[in-house]
């Protein structure tokens, strides 16, 4: 498909982040299934080929893509600046991707980087970064969950009945300000919960979260923290962080939203491990906080066995 302007890319961008937000997409069908047109993969498998794109697409919409939207808001980069470095970063990514199961990604970016030099105006090439971010994150969200993490049942440690978490410190955890709420629901467990909002700590953020409102994605649970949730927004957020806490310390109900790592919204449903600060978004109210605990070991199923999609309502209360 040809492009005529910088316009034409980013619509066609909103139009398959936007199909992509209720069904799995092809490109990743085709990859859990062995039905690559091309095939790759040596000597006849494709695991191998799988595991590096799912690697890479993940690092491409976290630590490419979101960085690369900081940059071109900076008013201190030039456009022509911005385009060099995103030719820099952007092409052994995408045209890595595009071979290995992503032919559309790469023809966008392809077109992305033709047109974004003649740009009508800095706000269209923020624009248009800003669109390409929340289509990665899209297709990161499916390669995440179609991945078969049930292999990690065949790589555990000696002992995890005794691994030791990292310690928490109470005296560290953050206390939110009863204000905003939101209500979120999970389909097709039919389990609700209310939460407040950090409207308080993190004002900006909760305002950007609130501007996206409602919205429905596709839930999974982390791999490496702990009892944790996440889902990729269908938004972008640069906002300034104002409180952050260690995962660790946080209380069960606990919601946080990580825009490095794809903006992801998380829902801490029991203990977790990792020490790293994140930003706070908002706590589940107390007397809901226990519901949790049947989805997430709904969620745990899904992303490690079934694949079953369970999808998180996050609306306004």
């Amino acid at each position: 498909m040809s492009y005529a302007s910088l316009g034409e890319v980013i619509d066609h961008v909103r139009r398959s982040t936007a199909t992509m937000a209720a069904e799995e997409p092809a490109e990743i069908y085709a990859f859990r299934t062995g039905t690559l047109d091309n095939q790759a993969g040596s000597y006849g498998q494709y695991f191998g080929t799988w595991d590096i794109a799912a690697g890479m697409m993940r690092d491409y919409s976290m630590y490419t893509y979101y960085p690369l939207l900081q940059v071109i808001e900076n008013p201190d980069i030039t456009l022509p600046q911005f385009c060099f470095i995103l030719d820099s970063f952007d092409h052994p990514y995408s045209n890595y991707l595009r071979y290995s199961g992503f032919p559309q990604l790469g023809k966008l970016a392809l077109a992305l980087r033709e047109w974004l030099p003649r740009a009508d105006s800095r706000q269209q090439a923020i624009e248009a970064i800003r669109a390409f971010c929340i289509y990665t994150d899209t297709f990161a969200a499916w390669s995440f969950h179609y991945f078969p993490w049930g292999l990690g049942k065949q790589f555990t440690y000696a002992n995890p009945e005794i691994a030791a978490p990292s310690v928490a410190d109470l005296s560290r955890r953050v206390t939110i300000q009863p204000g905003r709420k939101i209500r979120l629901t999970w389909q097709p467990l039919d389990i609700t919960v209310e939460a407040y909002l950090a409207v308080h700590e993190n004002p900006e953020l909760c305002q950007d979260l609130m501007d996206a409102l409602p919205f429905t994605i596709l839930q999974d649970h982390a791999v490496v923290t702990g009892e944790s949730m996440y889902a990729w927004c269908p938004m972008v957020s640069t906002a300034p962080i104002h409180v952050r806490e260690r995962i660790c310390d946080a209380p069960k109900g606990r919601l946080r939203f990580s825009q490095s790592t794809g903006q992801k919204f998380i829902v801490q449903y029991g203990p977790t491990t990792e020490d790293l600060a994140q930003p706070v978004l908002g706590e589940v109210i107390a007397e809901h906080a226990d519901r949790l605990d049947a989805v997430g070991a709904e969620v745990w199923k899904s992303t490690f066995d079934t694949k079953t999609p369970i999808w998180l309502t996050v609306e306004l209360a």
